[in-house]
């Protein structure tokens, strides 16, 4: 009795092992989108800095896009002053068969799964001054995209990692100051893994924003803002023990954070970072493999079943 039920065991599993040989939608998927818009660095009177407010005044914008599948990198990089007439811009980066997006896209996808392709991707934007210069009134405006898909019945992996930094020092004039960061910041972060992904599967997606403000002279931080709605609450995640879709979209939020006295004639620096990140992974069975197990094990169902007999 023992051996029959052992054999009909085997044989149930050697069928479900059949109908997995079937292509299953097995995907998984994740994308990290960060959108910041009039982006300002103000007086204590609400009125925007500008340049002739330093009486030294030197930095960079930087950008970056990376997109990786399978250790296949695409990459892009930009660096203009922060003064300069145009911002960097990098082009979208792409490996793989990549969602149809526009340059400049940083709109979610939607659907579920939202692709059946496998891919990393990559976009950056960068537009306007966080001060005024000249005539052009302070507003910048931010955005990055990371996206990893894996689609049905692959062993693949996609990473994708995107950002900004900005890094300059200024040297206040002659009266003592604070500085007041303002912004509208609009996160997103999803992780998919579907039901029919395979063992050791996941993916995860997450924002990174922060800006640092100290002092050249004495190395003390005057501002370190990092809020937690574009840090640690983005992150998500799925995996193939608990497949999901989640997504986190609070919606376009004002941030604002205010640094401590900022001393006449003396030199600050500003750093502050814009990243996206997302990861996808899927390692699923190849379907003749999982024919090849079905058939062993079915064979060893009707050999205990003939002893069994």
């Amino acid at each position: 009795m023992q051996t029959t039920k052992k054999a009909y065991l085997l044989t149930a599993l050697a069928a479900s092992l059949g109908f997995a040989a079937v292509p299953a939608q097995a995907a998984t998927f994740a994308s990290s989108i960060l959108n910041i818009t009039n982006f300002r660095l103000l007086h204590a009177n609400g009125t925007a800095y500008s340049v002739g407010d330093f009486s030294t005044l030197a930095g960079n914008n930087n950008a970056h896009a990376t997109a990786e599948l399978n250790n296949v990198f695409d990459n892009g990089a930009d660096t203009r002053s922060i003064t300069a007439a145009v911002a960097p811009n990098v082009a979208h980066q792409c490996v793989g068969a990549c969602f149809p997006l526009a340059e400049d896209n940083f709109a979610p996808i939607a659907g579920l799964p939202p692709v059946t392709t496998t891919y990393g991707y990559a976009d950056q934007r960068l537009t306007g001054a966080a001060i005024r210069v000249g005539a052009t009134p302070a507003g910048a405006n931010a955005s990055t995209r990371a996206d990893a898909s894996t689609s049905v019945n692959a062993v693949a992996a996609g990473n994708s990692d995107v950002g900004t930094s900005t890094t300059f020092a200024f040297t206040m004039g002659a009266a003592d100051d604070t500085m007041t960061v303002s912004f509208t910041g609009n996160p997103y972060t999803r992780a998919l893994v579907t039901p029919g992904a395979g063992a050791v599967s996941d993916a995860n997606a997450r924002l990174s924003w922060s800006l640092n403000i100290i002092n050249m002279t004495t190395h003390a931080s005057v501002l370190n803002y990092a809020p937690d709605a574009l840090n640690s609450l983005s992150a998500v995640s799925a995996t193939h023990a608990a497949p999901d879709n989640v997504v986190y979209a609070p919606g376009a939020t004002l941030f604002s954070a205010v640094s401590g006295l900022l001393k006449a004639n003396q030199t600050y620096q500003i750093t502050i970072q814009h990243n996206s990140f997302a990861n996808a992974t899927q390692n699923v069975p190849e379907p003749a493999t999982l024919t090849v197990m079905a058939a062993g094990l079915m064979g060893i169902a009707l050999v205990r079943r003939r002893r069994a007999g």
